[in-house]
């Protein structure tokens, strides 16, 4: 029996390159979505109270939540923000300091759920490269190198796919619902 051929090899690790990618794009796209939700100028969230503290303790209490893009607003009372000792380096607002936050856990989220399609995406590819070069003439080493191959990138990428179906699109009922009005000529 001979050893499989060097093209069933490089098909192989292509197909380990993919599910690998598709493992950092999930990783890269959850590291950049949790730094955007780490820039609060100094602010600590409080999830017992499910409210923000400022750095001269004032509380940011939530306000509204926007179910197209899942995000919930904290705002702090304008008296409180008018009369704080640094405006200018919270806000310049009249109406006191907003901040956002996401609702769900990452990839709840829709650019969550949007990056892990894309790292399913790219895993699934490297699912089908293996059974694409199935097509070819091969031996019987070469075509179980292949499935193997095929079933491995297939189980490496499960966790990413399993995260994506259990997603949930719907904001939770209990908490007060915003739309934000639409402009003329937005569809």
């Amino acid at each position: 029996m001979k050893p499989p051929d060097a093209a069933v090899w490089l098909v192989v690790g292509y197909a380990a390159v993919l599910l690998a990618t598709a493992w950092g794009f999930d990783a890269m796209a959850r590291r950049v979505a949790g730094r955007a939700r780490a820039v609060t100028d100094g602010f600590t969230y409080d999830a017992d109270r499910d409210a923000w503290c400022c750095p001269h303790n004032e509380w940011l209490w939530p306000t509204s939540v926007d179910s197209d893009s899942r995000l919930k607003r904290y705002r702090a009372e304008p008296s409180a923000c008018n009369r704080c000792p640094a405006p200018l380096r919270c806000t310049g607002s009249l109406h006191g300091r907003e901040i956002s936050r996401a609702v769900d856990p990452w990839p709840h989220p829709g650019t969550g759920r949007f990056h892990r399609g894309i790292a399913c995406f790219v895993a699934g590819l490297g699912v089908t490269v293996p059974l694409v070069a199935l097509s070819g003439r091969n031996s019987g080493v070469d075509t179980a190198v292949l499935i193997g191959a095929a079933v491995l990138v297939g189980l490496g990428a499960l966790p990413l796919a399993r995260g994506l179906w259990r997603t949930t699109a719907d904001a939770p009922a209990q908490l007060p619902q915003r739309s934000i009005p639409r402009r003329a000529g937005q569809d």
